[in-house]
């Protein structure tokens, strides 16, 4: 019997409760001026890791470059294969293209990337997609690198 009672006034609580309004905090006050110049150099700080990247993406294009502009088998004239030489080796074949990782866009944030390896997110605005981006949280000795999708 109790349990009929018990039941019905159960439900009608939970109604009730998910039927209120939630009502969002205020807005923090604005903070004093001295917390507007650690944002400043927040936002310096910002402007230089901005250009290291840069500047690691251009070097990593270059480094493409001249892997691409390399000659199979390290540009042997001389080799005697194919003249009856039977000391002579055949050319090596080139070396597959290392594939890289593409990171994941972060939804909402445009320029902002998640890392393939450590999920963590990347700021890469104003490099264009399908470049080769080096990881920064990963230290240099490590080299992960990851693609701009």
């Amino acid at each position: 019997m109790k349990l009929r009672l018990i039941l019905p006034a159960s439900a009608a609580f939970f109604l009730a409760a998910s039927c209120t309004p939630y009502k969002e905090p205020p807005p923090p006050a604005p903070a004093d001026p001295a917390a507007n110049k650690q944002t400043e150099e927040q936002k310096q700080k910002a402007a230089e890791l901005k250009e290291k990247r840069k500047k690691d993406a251009e070097e990593l294009a270059s480094k493409e470059k001249q892997e691409e502009g390399a000659t199979p088998g390290g540009g042997d004239v001389g080799n005697n294969v194919g003249n009856g030489n039977p000391d002579a080796t055949p050319p090596k074949k080139p070396e597959p293209k290392k594939t890289y990782d593409t990171a994941r866009p972060v939804p909402g944030r445009p320029g902002f990337v998640f890392s393939p390896y450590n999920n963590k997110i990347v700021d890469v605005q104003d490099i264009p997609s399908g470049k080769l981006v080096q990881d920064p949280t990963y230290p240099k000795s490590e080299k992960k690198y990851f693609r701009v999708p």
